[in-house]
């Protein structure tokens, strides 16, 4: 049997209460993701007073970033899967050399993505129909990001791999000292305060190379100092193909999933645009509005991919399949009341965004949160079913559902809408639909239960541990 090891900051996941871990692993994610959130709205209030047209630049800019940086995510997953499963084997020394083969890959690619990044920030932006007052803006902020960019990947692959690890809190505390100083220098930066030039749309760039700059910097000294049991040795960065090609297996179909994401993303921007920059403006409210509502979900689904792959490398799939079934509940559970309240508030919700002499984006902006308040938990449920399809391995069955129900669905019904019948409440109508049909996907791919195997080729002597009954599971 396997043993599990008391280490500071790291939660047993194969032991113990199932939902009860998750949830403890959950907490410091759901902080992390409260400050990464509470900064983006931050940062879109700021740029708010400067008008419609910086906050419309920023709705565009979105979708290119995550387009490049669906790479490092799609890295970032596959390292927490072979991290997670190696640590529920107890094979301590390919956890460390599997994280340090993803930090060393990653590191490749991000210099490529980068240069190609910068070079065509702005043709991408025109590409989706900006406006000529929006394009200088969206593409000085772009390269600035696109120059910073081996930063921000450093560290998120930094929280993927000790999140898989088990330990969620160190990666929280830089999170939360990063965004701090993210929103301190926010204004100074974009309003030219103190000894600073005001830089606008531009100063919201720097303040987040700058503070991702630290948090990278604080998080490599935490995995070469290796404190906390998951440690990178230099000798281990050569590049190892049979590990890449692990990675790769993994991590393909995530890239791809966050790819084809972002282009939907894009296309959808690109379909509200047809209605103008307000309803552009709408969108970046609606969608960083609900991003407080919906991380819980994201921050539940991270912790599950953990457990699930820790659980299935230790042999307990029985456990792995109820972290998965009662985080679902849970989260529905919450969010079906955290969605009433966008509903019901939405309309002062928006009008926290704009001033009074913006009305058209309020009203517009307070349409389509009411769509996703309904939405809510449905997309909740997919995210936690599909983080714990990622943690077994099953990155393809979760790119096709995410690819469903965003690329095929969502954006086909928001072209007809708007083609067709030049109605922009259907465009936000197909964030309900969309989320529905992945649901169904989701449920049918849970119950025929092909899902729940090792993605890892586990050493000879890690059979099944004992599996707790299930009254045990749920007292």
């Amino acid at each position: 049997m396997i043993m599990a090891v008391k280490t500071p900051g790291k939660i047993d996941l194969i032991t113990g209460h199932p939902l009860k871990k998750v949830l403890l692993l959950s907490l410091p994610l759901i902080v992390s993701n409260l400050m990464h959130v509470l900064y983006s709205i931050v940062d879109t209030a700021w740029l708010g007073m400067l008008g419609k047209n910086e906050v419309a630049a920023m709705t565009f800019v979105f979708p290119i970033i995550f387009l490049i940086v669906s790479v490092g995510i799609g890295i970032g997953i596959a390292g927490s899967v072979l991290v997670a499963q190696y640590e529920g084997a107890g094979e301590g020394k390919k956890v460390n050399y599997a994280a340090a083969q993803t930090l060393s890959f990653t590191f490749f690619l991000t210099i490529l993505l980068s240069v190609a990044g910068y070079l065509y920030s702005g043709r991408l932006v025109r590409l989706l129909g900006a406006s000529e007052a929006v394009i200088p803006l969206a593409r000085v902020y772009l390269r600035i990001i696109f120059a910073g960019l081996l930063v921000m990947f450093a560290f998120h692959i930094f929280n993927s791999l000790m999140r898989g690890w088990g330990n969620t809190v160190t990666p929280m505390k830089i999170m939360v000292a990063s965004n701090l100083l993210n929103m301190a220098l926010d204004p100074v930066l974009i309003f030219g305060l103190w000894i600073f030039p005001r830089m606008g749309i531009a100063g919201a760039a720097v303040a987040t190379i700058v503070a991702k700059t630290g948090a990278a910097a604080a998080g490599l000294y935490v995995l070469f100092r290796g404190r906390h049991s998951l440690r990178i040795r230099v000798r281990d960065l050569k590049p190892d193909l049979s590990v890449i090609g692990k990675l790769l297996v993994i991590g393909w179909p995530a890239m791809v999933e966050h790819a084809l994401k972002a282009a939907g993303i894009i296309l959808l921007t690109a379909i509200v645009a047809l209605f103008g920059t307000v309803y552009v403006a709408a969108l970046g409210i609606g969608v960083r509005v609900f991003s407080v509502v919906i991380m819980f979900a994201f921050a539940v689904s991270l912790a599950v991919a953990s457990a699930v792959g820790q659980n299935l490398g230790a042999g307990l799939d029985q456990r792995a399949r109820y972290v998965a079934r009662a985080s679902s509940f849970a989260v529905a559970f919450c969010l079906l009341f955290a969605g009433a309240a966008i509903y019901f508030g939405s309309a002062r919700i928006a009008g926290l965004f704009m001033g009074a002499g913006d009305r058209e984006v309020i009203v517009a902006a307070s349409s389509f949160l009411k769509r996703l308040g309904i939405a809510a938990p449905f997309m909740g449920v997919v995210i936690v079913m599909r983080g714990a399809f990622k943690g077994a391995g099953r990155t393809l069955q979760s790119m096709f559902i995410g690819i469903t129900g965003l690329v095929v669905i969502r954006v086909i019904y928001a072209w007809v809408a708007a083609a067709r019948f030049g109605s922009s409440h259907g465009v936000w109508n197909a964030f309900i639909v969309s989320g529905a049909a992945e649901l169904l996907l989701c449920v049918a791919y849970y119950w025929k239960g092909v899902w729940a195997v090792p993605a890892v080729e586990l050493p000879p002597s890690t059979g099944p541990l004992e599996l707790p009954e299930e009254e045990e599971m749920i007292d």
